[in-house]
């Protein structure tokens, strides 16, 4: 008998055969490896309020340049999120003061740093919030380290600064005027 030659198979053995063969090709077909099951977006962090997301780019590039947020101090909500997250991990937030370097709390009641949610399998970690920051009149900055879904790098990202305005003073009350919260002042009490 030859290599090239093989015993001749029985009709049940072919179709046991043709039967693991054709499983065997659904299996591979029908299920993607876990290398292949990437995130479809580059990983990228961000703030964000109605209608604006604040980041600076993709995997801590900057492209964007890194912006800054002006506010007066405990004025505006921020919502926490991103795209593009290795599944399984989360995004890890901290804030800076640019003076000094110290590591602040910028979310009230919660210590200086805030890990997220886990992102889903869709890479995608859901904006929680929204807080109001309440750190006092300075100039911060907006860190956060994550694991990117499409290399699965560790990144570190600045994602955005903060200018915190104190707020406005108090309006001031002219002692010549008198206060109108009563609706009917000045008038309540006349007859006439």
């Amino acid at each position: 008998m030859s290599i090239l030659t093989s015993p001749r198979l029985s009709k049940p053995a072919l179709v046991a055969l043709a039967t693991l063969a054709a499983s065997v090709a659904v299996v591979a077909v029908g299920a993607p490896t876990a290398d292949a099951a990437g995130c479809a977006t580059l990983g990228h962090v961000y703030l964000t309020q109605p209608g604006r997301a604040i980041f600076s780019g993709y995997e801590g590039s900057q492209q964007f340049g890194v912006p800054t947020v002006t506010y007066v101090q405990g004025t505006q909500s921020f919502r926490l999120g991103g795209n593009g997250i290795t599944p399984g991990t989360f995004i890890d937030f901290f804030a800076f003061d640019a003076t000094t370097g110290a590591q602040v709390g910028f979310i009230p009641g919660r210590p200086a740093q805030y890990p997220t949610r886990n992102a889903g399998s869709n890479c995608v970690v859901n904006e929680e919030g929204p807080y109001t920051f309440t750190l006092p009149p300075g100039n911060y900055q907006i860190q956060a380290n994550y694991f990117a879904g499409i290399r699965r790098l560790f990144i570190h990202d600045v994602v955005a600064n903060l200018q915190v305005l104190p707020p406005p003073p108090p309006p001031e009350i002219d002692p010549y005027q008198p206060p109108y919260d009563n609706p009917c002042a000045p008038f309540c009490g006349y007859e006439g």
